[in-house]
């Protein structure tokens, strides 16, 4: 601010600067059931970046016993299920009773209630639950909207998914390892999430995740394939940087396999190294890795050369798999043409 009391040039912002406007969600999708739910699962990444987990969502309508749950599908890093319900309007007694059943009925580790409005009845319900269930298990409150800027033009609407109730981690880890009597994660454990924290950020950069830093050996990313993973990892040869497919039927495995392996040479020609192209013969999976002799997760030194390694691979690997037009999708409905089995 000048001395007459203006406020200088040089404080002025260097853009022009809008507002949200918000917008009804029935504009968007006219109907919960059959507008957003179906939109919803073919739009997983959102909710993957709302929830900070990556999952990939299956099917709308799941049975569970006589009723029908919104949305099912699993989370990428652990395979384990995700369950989804979703209304419009204000969270009600009703809803949480649903969601309750399901879980019953599913099993999942991850549950998701997405509303407009939270009441802090319900809200306070959710943070109970966490405090007070498994620590494995997770209860997320989403909130839906619709937004737009002010002045744009007609039909520019933006969908908003707002957290406003998640687990503490943290807190649920300490109260088990306290029931338990447990000493907390082991030494390699501790090891594993400080150097996945590394990677952390700079997966993020690329777009690649929206995951946290596992305690774990492996570090599981989407491919926007329902059931096929990128996934590197430290093995007992060293490290790995694949493509994985893990679908619950191995026929399907082999036959999105078979067609990257029938165009291995273009593969590796983009590569620009060594790939090694295995359908595991004694497993349900196959996979498509590269490899990296040697390194141990204890030996800290290295860790800059495997982070480097991971991250050149996977991006050199999904380069030559998108040329030859991307992860195979196919079903148990689908025939390998003439010449690719």
């Amino acid at each position: 601010m000048s001395e007459d009391g203006e406020v200088s040039s040089a404080a002025a912002p260097l853009v022009n600067l809008t507002r949200l406007q918000p917008v009804a969600i029935t504009s968007v999708w006219p109907t919960e059931p059959h507008h957003f739910t179906p939109w919803l699962l073919t739009n997983a990444d959102l909710l993957s970046e709302a929830l900070g987990l990556d999952v990939e969502l299956e099917s709308r309508e799941y049975k569970v016993g006589k009723f029908s749950l919104d949305i099912i599908g699993h989370e990428v890093a652990t395979g384990t299920p995700v369950i989804v319900e979703n209304q419009y309007g204000s969270t009600d007694h009703g809803h949480l009773g649903q969601i309750l059943t399901y879980a019953g009925g599913t099993k999942p580790t991850t549950i998701v209630w997405i509303a407009e409005h939270f009441r802090e009845e319900h809200r306070a319900a959710l943070e109970w639950l966490n405090t007070h269930t498994d620590p494995s298990i997770r209860f997320f409150g989403v909130r839906l909207a619709a937004v737009t800027l002010n002045g744009a033009p007609a039909g520019l609407i933006a969908p908003w998914l707002e957290l406003v109730v998640k687990p503490n981690d943290w807190e649920k880890l300490a109260m088990a390892a306290a029931s338990a009597g447990a000493a907390g994660p082991t030494q390699t454990q501790q090891l594993y999430q400080q150097f996945w924290s590394l990677f952390e950020p700079r997966a993020k950069e690329k777009g690649w995740t929206n995951a946290s830093a596992p305690a774990q050996n492996w570090w599981s990313m989407p491919t926007g394939v329902s059931h096929a993973i990128w996934s590197v990892s430290y093995a007992t040869f060293g490290c790995r940087s694949e493509l994985y497919f893990e679908h619950p039927d191995a026929e399907i495995n082999l036959l999105r396999w078979q067609v990257l392996n029938a165009r291995k040479e273009e593969i590796l020609d983009v590569f620009g190294d060594d790939l090694i192209f295995d359908d595991l013969p004694n497993n349900k999976g196959c996979r498509v890795e590269a490899r990296l002799l040697g390194p141990k997760i204890g030996e800290q030194q290295r860790w800059e050369e495997v982070l480097t390694w991971m991250l050149d691979t996977q991006a050199r690997l999904r380069t030559a798999v998108s040329r030859v037009g991307g992860v195979p999708s196919l079903t148990e409905d689908a025939a390998l043409p003439a010449g690719e089995g």
